[in-house]
């Protein structure tokens, strides 16, 4: 098939009087209407505007043709125009519906919305899209926080904002993040990208690709975010835009933030555009945290956080149209986060209950313990493309040289503890109580009188100092041929093209370990601290207060300063050296080709596929000990590479002009994460019969998803769209981590006996499918002020099912070596649910407009979902004294994020002169984050914010809108 279609253009060349057609299409004020539909009468070949609202129409015979133009919101341009063998220019500006929806459609956020349902409806796969101006409608902290409002999606969150995006019912990692369109670099060990780092106004818009095609980087079997940078329209842009706000937690905390973007086209026939934009914020966020152990544990953290969230970043484009069909452009964005907190951290405990029946009264040897740490990790991420697009006789080439680069840097990751070591120590004979009335927030009370935030009892006896630094730099260059042709009368284009990527990440890990001066240590090698009167707490205390912490349910004793705790003199160093079980050096290295057809048949649009991608791994890692100084620590290196073919093919059936089926199929990959692929092998540990090894794993290969698409969609008048699909995925080749019985080995375990190894493998399969429906729509057909209200509104149902291995007893003498052994969870729990799978999630986002008014209601609900498998047989008894037990659904079963509605609000009032007055609330519901084992009455975290109000100016040039 190929090389079918590889000749038939060549042969198509030959014929005379074909020629090629472009434009731009625009709103009455000059703004480029991205997504707009063109159509040509006769052959009802169509195309859709990109960024810049331009549109190219290859190898189409000559003569005169109505062109026909369509944008939701606005009048449906028909206009004769004539092609001829030189290239024929054809520009349009398109005005509004009717009189009534001036205001809808070219205040901000409407005219977002616009551009969302016309690129939604247009584009050749299915995407969801949020552009700039919905982005800032509500108040978004950061890109993921924005893209947790699109259906299907939900986010793993973290310190009150989204950080990881997850959709369509799998984990982080199977998402896949670009910019425009090219491999973005990640700043940790992991694959995913950390989107806390981009601030929400820096993009031009966010695109979801929820269906791959085969000119696609192949990544991204749950979905593809795509971020697309700014860049000059023809029309000046001048923005800017300041507010702030203010946190009823710790005394009072304030956020603010500031943008600005300027932009403009310069030269004859607007050929240069410069854009440049930049954002920064800073958030002073407060966290009350409570952290249980299991269920009758009668343990728990009070943990209380002071942060400096400092994030800023810098985005545009450089771009130069050579002819109206031909141009260059340079594209950039950077993003720096520094994610800067002090966290003081008290640990009362129960050592042993009073006896088997009355589970909540402890003797009088319950201890607390208190903890004081400094983060100071600063990370940053960004890309820089160079390319172009040409138009060459009938044909469109494309190039771009890209780089990525992201880091992780920490340097003093500081964790100081403290205790209570002598047997005399108050802290060291404490009665509690244990209250669990209430299971989502329990207590220890204390029943002998004891003041376990009392600074003098508490000695310093261990810190922690950690440096930490982890870039990774990605090269690549991509280029691609797209050849118009006809095949029966049909309008068709055939494209091939190709991408080369090399990814380079090392982690260097430095720990530091500081005892107490006179710290001693047991045969075992436990510490034995002692209470030196310089170390006490109260030798330390700094100006910290928290009177109300977690609304006063909660006692919280007085914190510490760090920066002292470095400089105290009581402290030796008795450990240094580089980590080298977390260390590591990869260079990975990824070719791709593809081959896709595109072709018009009446009402129907069929576009088949397929994409090539070869990958190659050069990964070294460390066997032996923790530390390379370590007499026995030696380096590993291993090299692998495997070839992929994916597949992929899509109908899109035109009912009528604001109405269609699609049909999508389509085969991706998700990498392993950097981290499981590290070839280290750890020192054996265990017991004389047998040895355990854990060993990084170099040879796992891709997860794989085969993906079915089913979605209806209608334009709908006065500006909306209605969706509604449904998806299939199944999964081949997880990444699951698995024991299994190793032959005998003397060289690892020093030994002639079999050891059990712990090590992540390919193994099992999985299938996740679900129903989405999103519906948007303003109502400007009601009467009188109704006519300002809208609604935007989406929901998810998923299901799923992990197919894990099966459970072997390896330490049955009658189990052959190289026996692999799944997780042990029984039958009630041998095919969880997949990791990440919320079953329901939906956004509800009720707006108003009218006149100088305009206000948006977020309300964005994600069900509770697996965060980690966690239960396995040994708990399947009742729960016990000291918190074991309960089943699957106890205190030991898998680990869950909470259930997260969170509510939102924000509003506009547009002032003269081009200023906007806004105001907002975030979180005003007071939602608390955390996770549970097994049901919710079983916390193991919960975090606590409080709501955020605040406001501020922006200000535009008054053509803008």
């Amino acid at each position: 098939m190929p090389a079918f279609f590889v000749l038939l253009p060549s042969s198509i060349y030959c014929q005379a009087g074909r020629g090629t057609l472009s434009g731009t299409i625009t709103d009455a004020r000059g703004g480029a209407l991205q997504g707009a539909r063109v159509e040509l009468q006769p052959g009802r070949t169509s195309t859709s505007t990109d960024a810049q609202g331009q549109f190219t129409f290859l190898s189409i015979p000559t003569g005169p043709y109505s062109i026909v133009v369509t944008y939701s919101g606005f009048q449906t341009l028909t206009q004769s125009v004539t092609v001829s063998e030189t290239a024929t220019r054809f520009d349009a500006t398109l005005t509004i519906g009717s009189a009534a929806q001036s205001v809808q459609v070219y205040a901000d956020r409407q005219g977002g919305e616009l551009e969302a349902i016309n690129r939604t409806f247009n584009a050749d796969n299915i995407i969801n899209v949020l552009p700039a101006d919905v982005i800032v409608s509500l108040p978004n902290a950061n890109v993921a926080d924005a893209i947790g409002r699109l259906a299907g999606v939900t986010l793993e969150r973290d310190e009150g904002e989204g950080k990881y995006v997850k959709v369509r019912g799998t984990e982080p990692r199977l998402t896949h993040t670009t910019l425009d369109g090219v491999n973005l670099a990640s700043p940790e060990a992991v694959r995913q990208i950390k989107l806390d780092l981009i601030p929400a106004n820096l993009v031009e818009s966010v695109q979801i690709n929820k269906t791959l095609q085969a000119n696609m980087e192949g990544d991204g079997i749950g979905g593809s975010v795509d971020l697309r940078t700014k860049s000059a329209e023809d029309r000046p842009t001048l923005y800017l835009e300041s507010t702030g706000g203010y946190t009823p937690i710790l005394e009072g905390r304030s956020k603010y933030q500031f943008d600005g973007t300027v932009g403009k086209r310069f030269l004859d026939g607007k050929k240069l555009g410069l854009l440049f934009g930049a954002s920064y914020d800073f958030n002073g966020e407060g966290i009350n945290d409570i952290e249980p152990g299991p269920a009758l544990a009668g343990t728990y953290d009070l943990r209380d956080y002071r942060y400096f969230r400092d994030r800023w970043g810098l985005g545009g484009t450089f771009d130069y149209r050579i002819t109206d069909t031909s141009s260059l452009y340079l594209k950039y964005l950077y993003a720096h986060f520094k994610n800067f907190g002090d966290d003081w951290i008290y640990s009362p405990a129960i050592q042993s209950f009073a006896d088997s029946t009355t589970l909540t009264q402890s003797g009088t040897d319950g201890t607390v313990s208190f903890s004081a740490l400094r983060r100071r990790p600063i990370q940053d991420i960004g890309g820089l493309q160079l390319g172009g697009h040409h138009v060459i006789g009938r044909s469109i080439f494309g190039w771009d040289l890209d780089s990525s680069l992201a880091r992780t840097r920490d340097a003093g990751y500081d964790n100081s503890s403290f205790g209570a070591s002598s047997a005399s120590n108050p802290d060291n004979n404490i009665q509690y109580n244990l209250d669990v009335s209430h299971p989502l927030t329990p207590h220890l009370n204390v029943q002998n009188g004891v003041n376990i935030f009392d600074p003098t009892h508490l000695f310093f006896q261990r810190r922690q100092q950690q440096n930490t630094y982890s870039p990774e730099v990605d090269l690549g260059f991509g280029a691609s041929l797209a050849v118009a042709y006809s095949l029966g009368g049909q309008s068709s284009i055939f494209e091939f093209g190709g991408r080369f990527r090399n990814e380079h990440k090392f982690v260097n890990q430095d720990t530091r370990l500081f005892y107490a001066a006179g710290t001693t240590f047991s045969y075992s090698g436990r510490p034995r601290y002692v209470e030196s009167p310089s170390g006490a707490l109260s030798n330390f205390i700094n100006d910290f207060k928290d009177p109300n912490y977690y609304s006063n349910r909660y006692a919280f004793g007085p914190g510490a300063d760090v920066e002292q705790l470095r400089n105290f003199a009581g402290q030796a160093d008795l450990g240094v050296g580089d980590n080298v079980g977390n260390s590591f050096n990869q260079i990975e290295k990824v070719s791709a080709g593809y081959l896709m057809n595109t072709i018009n048949l009446n009402r129907c649009r069929v576009i088949l596929g397929l994409r090539f991608e070869d990958t190659s791994e050069n990964n070294l890692g460390y066997l032996g000990q923790s530390r390379s100084t370590t007499a026995g620590t030696t380096p590993i290196r291993i090299q692998n590479s495997y070839l992929d073919v994916l597949p992929s093919a899509s109908v899109r059936y035109e009912i009528n002009p604001r109405s269609g089926i699609r049909l999508v199929y389509g085969r991706g990959l998700s990498r392993p994460n950097f981290g499981d692929l590290i070839p280290f092998q750890s020192a054996p540990s265990g017991g004389v019969a047998r040895n355990t090894v854990s060993q990084g794993n170099p040879n796992l290969k891709s997860e794989y998803a085969d993906n079915i698409d089913l979605l209806y969609e209608n334009n709908l008048s006065h500006q909306g769209l209605l969706q509604a699909g449904f998806f299939y995925k199944h999964f081949t080749n997880p990444i699951l981590p698995t024991q299994s019985l190793v032959a005998p080995n003397p060289s690892v375990t020093g030994n002639n006996l079999p050891y059990f190894l712990n090590q992540t493998i390919n193994a099992g399969s999985a299938w996740v499918y679900g129903l989405e429906v999103s519906f948007q729509q303003h109502f400007s057909y009601l009467p009188g002020l109704l006519s300002g209200l809208g609604l935007s509104a989406n929901y998810a149902y998923t299901n799923s099912q992990a197919n894990l291995p099966p459970y072997v007893d390896l330490t049955d003498p009658a189990v052959p070596v190289d026996t692999i052994s799944g997780p042990n969870r029984g039958p009630e729990g041998a095919n969880p649910a997949l990791i990440g799978q919320a079953p329901n999630s939906y956004n509800v986002s009720p707006t108003y407009d009218k006149k100088n008014l305009s206000v948006r209601l977020g309300m964005t609900y994600n069900q509770a979902n697996i965060s980690s498998y966690n239960y396995d047989t040994s708990n399947s008894g009742p729960i016990s004294q000291g918190g074991g037990g309960g089943g699957i659904h106890g205190p030991n079963g898998d680990q869950y994020f909470y259930s997260h509605l969170q509510i939102d609000l924000q509003g506009t009032y547009t002032l003269p002169k081009g200023f906007q007055a806004v105001v907002y609330g975030l979180n005003l519901n007071n939602e608390v984050f955390g996770f549970y084992n097994g049901s919710t009455q079983f916390p193991v975290q919960r975090e606590f914010y409080r709501p955020t109000v605040g406001g501020g100016l922006r200000w535009s040039l008054p053509n803008r809108k």
